[in-house]
């Protein structure tokens, strides 16, 4: 390399201007990315959707640069970097602007359309953005310059998640998801006392499957499970045979008219929390009272419900014989519970075995004499009621969709403002555009001739299907295996994007010094130890190991898009195109991810994983795909 070369700028002073405004758009595709992120959570809520279902959102968001990449790289090349900048900032507005009919429709399919409109401007603009800061100057400081404009990527990042946490997670209704699917039930004609006895029959089922396995007394896995679902049953059947709704309704008055804290030093406290930086806050006195008589929130909706439905039926004579079968069961069940706990705590006789065997059954029998009885209720009986569930159910969707769709709204009117100051302030004409014309049969025959490039799209699908699964499913890790609410799961992804931008920086400073192949496989098997960790570490450390894949993950998507155009010349322009077309790995990875979210718990002999634990497996068989190209890429530089 020359001299020349060597002190060439990262940024000519003739390029200065367009360079900061092409900047300007990295934040916001990194905005519109990672508010994007917790919706799949919300949507699960609102919309009672299975994790697969609600993962769409991610294939709808992320297929729209799919679908786009192509023709936006063709249409660039044709005309010119600005056409598709103003084209794309157009698609941008027009899909966050069609959130408020969507919101309106109380269904997901127009909001899926919503994301793909949206992302199929996204596409035009990362696909112009990249090379067109490649461009402007010396190409032996391109890798440099893009990961200069990227580094504020995060910025927009940031503003997203924190948009998300603050004004519209911690927002939403408090109404857990199995409340709301009751009130569904319940609008449907299904009493919610019949849907508990169903739920609760299923129960029975499963820990009578665990005791018929014979040596489940000698393995822990078994009977932490056993323990943990006879608990669940006997504290259920309780509420059943005596929901109390008085005390219920007292309780829940109490707790809606305690002063509501501070959001911000909520969320703070609760990061705090979760990092074990401070203790758990003390609750109030009904508070503790709800968790003492009703084992927390969701019993207390259950109880609320159960009361709702009892003072209608209580001269009914069939919901007098199902309740006095529940008051049967439901100390049978504290007594199977009691002796699993005994199990676990120190090894027992079969004869106990048995003793637990004996009282499932007999919980079994008065459960189905129960929900038999149930049937028999006329369904007039409850008309009342299930009209006022269904207007209830209603009415907190209604609230919950208007919460989610004003930011995109507003963010649609800001990107209106944006696209007039980039239609006057843009030069339409940039030296270092090239020949604009079209020679797409020639460039793709190089460019598919071309390993070090192709190998680049793999990894660069790979490393988007890796971030999207690991920002995306933070929420549902931190609630599955840590009870954590979803806001505070979506401030750790807050401090998550913290530690990224700052290892962006700090990453992108080694790159003076190390070169970009040897410092991708370096992050990437760090990205491989910490996913790792994230499987097979229990409680708070899985999550830590989570939280710091983030700084693995900082400088990955412009070193390899960096790594792959390097020596492509005007081909660049569509070469971009194939790397943000490997986007598209964020459509195709988080729906199998939450389809292996939705599966039992996986056995592996050893130990079982909770199968959201299992599930990060993925994301490790992207990051090992990534540290491959690394060091291939690194040995093929060598041979040159």
């Amino acid at each position: 390399m020359s001299a020349n070369k060597s002190q060439a700028p990262v940024v000519p002073g003739t390029m200065l201007v367009p360079f900061i405004l092409i900047t300007i758009l990295f934040p916001l595709w990194g905005f519109a990315n990672d508010i994007t992120n917790p919706m799949v959570a919300a949507f699960k809520n609102i919309l009672l959707l299975s994790n697969f279902e609600s993962s769409l959102v991610q294939a709808a968001f992320y297929g729209g640069y799919a679908l786009m990449a192509i023709p936006a790289a063709i249409f660039i090349k044709k005309f010119s970097y600005k056409s598709g900048i103003l084209i794309g900032l157009a698609l941008y507005s027009i899909g966050c602007l069609l959130f408020i009919p969507s919101g309106l429709a109380l269904t997901f399919a127009p909001f899926l359309a919503a994301y793909l409109i949206m992302t199929c401007g996204l596409s035009f603009l990362e696909t112009t953005a990249n090379p067109y800061v490649l461009s402007m100057g010396d190409e032996s400081t391109a890798t440099r310059r893009l990961n200069l404009a990227q580094a504020f990527n995060p910025m927009g990042s940031i503003i997203g998640m924190f948009v998300a946490s603050m004004f519209i997670l911690i927002n939403l209704n408090g109404t857990s998801e199995n409340g709301r699917r009751a009130m569904k039930a319940a609008a449907e004609g299904v009493p919610v006392y019949s849907q508990a006895v169903e739920k609760e029959l299923k129960a029975v089922k499963d820990l009578e499957e665990i005791l018929a396995n014979k040596s489940f007394e000698s393995k822990k896995r078994l009977l932490k499970k056993a323990m943990e679902e006879s608990r669940s049953l006997a504290q259920t059947l309780g509420l059943l045979a005596n929901p109390q709704p008085d005390i219920a309704s007292d309780i829940a008055g109490k707790i809606s008219a305690q002063p509501a804290d501070n959001k911000f030093a909520a969320a703070a406290q609760a990061v705090a929390i979760v990092l074990q930086l401070r203790e758990k806050i003390t609750p109030t006195g009904a508070e503790a009272q709800r968790d003492e008589i009703f084992h927390g929130p969701e019993g207390l909706e259950l109880a609320l419900m159960l009361g709702k439905e009892q003072a209608l039926l209580d001269e009914n004579p069939a919901f007098k014989d199902a309740r006095s079968a529940l008051a049967t069961a439901a100390p049978a069940a504290g007594e199977a519970a009691g002796v699993l706990e005994s199990f676990y705590q120190e090894k027992s006789d079969s004869a106990r075995t048995a003793q637990v065997a004996a009282g499932l059954a007999r919980i079994r029998t008065s459960l189905e004499s129960a929900h038999t009885k149930l049937q028999t209720i006329p369904a007039d009986s409850l008309s009342a009621y299930a009209a006022d569930s269904g207007a209830a159910f209603k009415k907190i969707q209604k609230s919950d969709l208007s919460i989610v769709v004003w930011p995109y709204a507003l963010m649609g009117g800001i990107l209106i403002v944006i696209l007039g100051l980039f239609a006057w302030k843009l030069p339409h004409d940039i030296s270092q555009e090239g020949d604009n014309q079209l020679h797409l049969t020639a460039t793709l025959k190089r460019l598919f001739h071309n390993g070090h490039y192709l190998w680049g799209v793999v990894a660069q699908t790979f490393y988007v299907g890796a971030q999207i699964m690991c920002w995306t499913f933070i929420i549902q890790y931190a609630g599955l295996e840590l009870g954590v609410a979803k806001s505070t799961a979506q401030n750790c992804n807050i401090l998550a994007m913290v530690i990224f931008v700052s290892s962006r920086f700090i990453c992108t400073f080694i790159l003076h010094y190390v070169k970009p192949g040897a410092l991708l496989a370096v992050l990437a098997i760090g990205g491989m130890i910490l996913t790792a960790g994230t499987i097979f570490i229990h409680g708070y450390g899985g999550l830590y190991c989570l939280i710091g894949v983030s700084a693995c993950m900082s400088l990955m998507f412009p070193t390899i898009y960096g790594i792959a155009l390097d020596g492509l010349g005007d081909d660049a322009k569509l070469g971009s195109a194939g790397l943000i077309l490997a986007i598209g790995g964020g459509c195709l990875m988080p729906p199998l991810q939450a389809a292996i979210i939705d599966l039992p718990p996986v056995n592996l002999g050893f130990m079982e994983l909770a199968s959201v634990r299992a599930s990060f497996a993925l994301p490790l068989v992207c990051f090992a795909v990534i540290a491959f190209y690394g060091f291939w890429s690194l040995r093929e530089r060598v041979r040159a």
